[in-house]
């Protein structure tokens, strides 16, 4: 892997990415990560690795949004440290860091805005937020991928679900995520299907974020980030926002992380400005090829990488992602 430069992309998984037993192999390897779900327990007021392995159950409470996210987060987090302390990555080859939604604080712990005991308060305390919104409106929500699809089209069919579906994330080209209330999200899926999607899917979430119904907890968000966070700490890495697609600041951090919940998350764009910007600084056709590295549970933003970059020559790209221990030591060849 080629690190003369600073050619390192670090993508951090969102939302919807956890599945029973992940990150397993990992921590039977290096068990000494474990006290990472140690202080995200006492956050979170439940055994995380017990939600996480549930061998009596169906995974209900590790798809909850009070514990999903902070699984997520915890598992990124540890393996982001084990690929530094493990001289895998180094921080001055990192060209920057980005994240998928809740990805973004991940990221932002690689950064070094926070330390890992501070950052899984905040998630736990934005998925409490973002649950008791979606229990206190009293209609059930959802989210649903669809496939398919140009974000164009999708735009002209959710008109007719104006104030009740929104466009939440644009993956790709093809793939858009749509939020709303559960009874709208499946009559919006009919007409999306009948309009030409290929499926559409309902994701493993029980809230409706980045659009409008998470008003109140992006309120509450910015209550307990102006009472709890004076100042972030200064970057060691540079932070790629992807709800406005554009590299930000600590100054910036407050407004971005409760509009988040509000805006949709432009992935497409923000990869596509993040290849520009690396073609910009050290020249459209160098040696160097860009590295992206998905740090944390499978291999969907690896996946979407691979779809936005398929136009582009592949000799110039390397992805990675951590979800195994095998998928880890490709990135040592």
């Amino acid at each position: 892997m080629p690190v003369n430069k600073k050619n390192i992309v670090l993508m951090f998984p969102g939302q919807g990415s956890q599945y029973l037993h992940m990150g397993s192999s990992f921590l039977s390897a290096n068990n000494k990560y474990m006290h990472y779900f140690d202080i995200a327990s006492i956050a979170a007021g439940k055994n995380i690795i017990d939600i996480i392995e549930d061998n009596n159950g169906m995974g209900e409470l590790l798809n909850n949004t009070r514990y999903s996210q902070i699984a997520i987060y915890t598992l990124s987090c540890a393996l982001n440290d084990y690929l530094l302390e493990e001289k895998i990555i180094k921080p001055d080859k990192v060209y920057v860091a980005t994240g998928h939604s809740l990805g973004d604080y991940s990221a932002l712990y690689a950064c070094g805005a926070y330390s890992f005991k501070e950052g899984a308060e905040l998630v736990c305390f934005r998925s409490r937020a973002m649950a008791e919104t979606a229990e206190k409106n009293g209609k059930e929500m959802a989210m649903a991928a669809v496939i398919g699809l140009y974000p164009a089209d999708i735009e002209k069919v959710l008109k007719s679900f104006k104030g009740k579906v929104y466009m939440a994330n644009i993956n790709d080209s093809l793939q858009t995520v749509i939020s709303g209330y559960a009874g709208d999200i499946i009559e919006a899926s009919e007409a999306l299907k009948k309009e030409g999607a290929k499926k559409v899917i309902t994701l493993k979430v029980n809230i409706a974020s980045h659009c409008p119904l998470m008003k109140q907890s992006s309120e509450m968000l910015e209550k307990y980030l102006t009472e709890n966070f004076k100042n972030f700490n200064d970057f060691k890495i540079n932070f790629f926002s992807s709800t406005e697609a554009v590299e930000i600041g600590t100054g910036q951090l407050k407004n971005t992380l409760t509009g988040q919940l509000l805006n949709p998350v432009r992935w497409k764009d923000s990869i596509e400005k993040i290849i520009y910007g690396f073609d910009c600084n050290f020249g459209n056709g160098n040696s160097e090829k860009m590295v992206f590295i998905e740090i944390g549970p499978q291999k969907v933003l690896s996946g979407l990488v691979k779809r936005i970059i398929s136009d582009k020559n592949p000799e110039d790209f390397e992805i990675f992602n951590t979800d195994s221990i095998e998928e880890i030591e490709r990135i040592y060849s």
